[in-house]
């Protein structure tokens, strides 16, 4: 890491896509171009000669995959490729859906403007999370002792008739019982959209993100309640809304979870006790 690279010191927030233990897939959030990401090598490497033959070869099969993902998406005239470091010398490529009527073809987006852009819709971060999920698999990520400690000491509110029901890992609660038997089911999670990766977020970044994931859920025709987590102390930590949702399998759970950035979801099963499932692949760091 070097203290004066801008990539080396950001931080993790919801424009983080995936990531493994070598990379991670951002969203470079470019106002000119709505489907632009970039993969970023973690180490402070400055060329690809730099890398080992297994890295390079990884580097460049997970930038394929990112491609893969921009055409299905976004559908562009073309994808431009680039790898340049010149401003900023630490390892990380581009990959840019680019169209004809776009503000700078067909030039690239580095060159002078040839015209104002034609509106297009920036692409929700769940979607490409969700694209990514299934070409790459689950994200790695770094989980401390005190973050697994907080997700196991937590509590959720689920607002339910006659609620609100309290739910917490390993622990049964009889009006959820009734609330999935009034449902016909048996399988239920636990879901949150906000704060993806554990990293605060803008109040109505959450909001939004939370109105996504309930027209997720409610167009799939399952049953919803608005629900809330809380420290074991109720004081420190910060609290987060999230959805009850009955009818989901655990492995339904966690692509949604993962979608949504987060690195856990709470579900239940048969016995309807919750367990906590990981959406992602965690190591432990200190």
């Amino acid at each position: 890491m070097a203290d004066n690279c801008p990539i080396c010191s950001d931080t993790p927030g919801h424009h983080w896509l995936w990531r493994d233990d070598r990379l991670r897939v951002i969203d470079a959030r470019d106002a000119d171009h709505p489907a632009f990401l970039r993969v970023i090598w973690h180490g402070h490497e400055r060329e690809m000669t730099d890398l080992s033959e297994a890295d390079r070869l990884h580097l460049m099969d997970v930038v394929w995959q990112v491609e893969r993902c921009v055409r299905e998406i976004a559908q562009p005239d073309k994808i431009n490729l680039g790898s340049l470091g010149n401003m900023v010398p630490h390892l990380h490529w581009h990959v840019i859906a680019r169209w004809q009527d776009d503000a700078h073809f067909p030039g690239s987006v580095w060159s002078a403007r040839q015209r104002d852009g034609a509106p297009r819709p920036r692409v929700p971060a769940a979607l490409w999370r969700a694209t990514l999920l299934a070409r790459l698999g689950l994200p790695t990520v770094g989980v401390s002792p005190a973050l697994a400690d907080a997700y196991a000491a937590s509590a959720y509110a689920a607002d339910v008739p006659g609620g609100p029901a309290t739910l917490r890992i390993g622990a049964a609660e009889p009006l959820l019982d009734q609330w999935l038997a009034e449902h016909g089911q048996t399988q239920w999670a636990l879901i949150s959209a906000a704060n993806p990766w554990s990293s605060r977020c803008e109040p109505d970044a959450n909001r939004a993100a939370h109105a996504a994931l309930r027209a997720l859920l409610v167009q799939r025709g399952l049953p919803v309640c608005e629900a809330v987590n809380w420290p074991e102390d109720r004081a420190s930590g910060w609290t987060e809304p999230a959805l009850l949702c009955a009818g989901l399998s655990p492995e339904e759970a966690v692509r949604i979870g993962a979608a949504f950035g987060q690195n856990a979801v709470l579900a239940g099963g048969g016995d309807r006790t919750a367990d906590l499932l990981w959406c992602v692949r965690p190591i432990s760091i200190p």
